[in-house]
């Protein structure tokens, strides 16, 4: 039975800032999800604890059930390099390719992300603590 996983941020990079000026990481939160209708949605975590938490609802992604080269799980909303060619792309949701898949999106190629070889494929960061990443693409 696959794991069924969501991660929401529940303060965003840069929502607060250190005395100098630097942006607070943002916090991010994993469990189940009750998606809501405005801005916020609440992520029900069971570990490390027990509790719901209020997430921005822009920020959720689902686990895709695989893992990068490295074993960290990857999200929708990861943008992920293949440490072969060393291209990136973003693990997105696309409705409209076919029937509710995931993809990843780089360089105006779109391509099934199930035909990856993840033994070469890295988590460096996601579109919403790391979009400087995504400069030039």
């Amino acid at each position: 039975m696959r794991e069924i996983l969501f991660r929401g941020q529940m303060r965003k990079k840069g929502e607060k800032v250190r005395l100098d000026g630097t942006p607070v990481d943002g916090i991010w939160i994993y469990g189940g999800v009750t998606q809501g209708k405005w801005d916020h949605s609440i992520i029900h975590q069971t570990e490390p604890e027990i509790g719901k938490y209020p997430v921005y609802t822009d920020t959720l992604g689902q686990y895709i059930g695989r893992t990068d080269k490295h074993g960290k799980r990857i999200f929708e909303g990861d943008i992920c390099k293949n440490t072969e060619n060393g291209k990136t792309a973003v693990v997105k949701w696309y409705e409209e390719y076919s029937s509710d898949m995931l993809y990843c999106k780089s360089e105006n190629c779109i391509y099934w992300l199930f035909d990856v070889d993840f033994e070469k494929i890295e988590v460096i960061g996601n579109i919403h603590d790391n979009p400087e990443l995504l400069k030039g693409e």
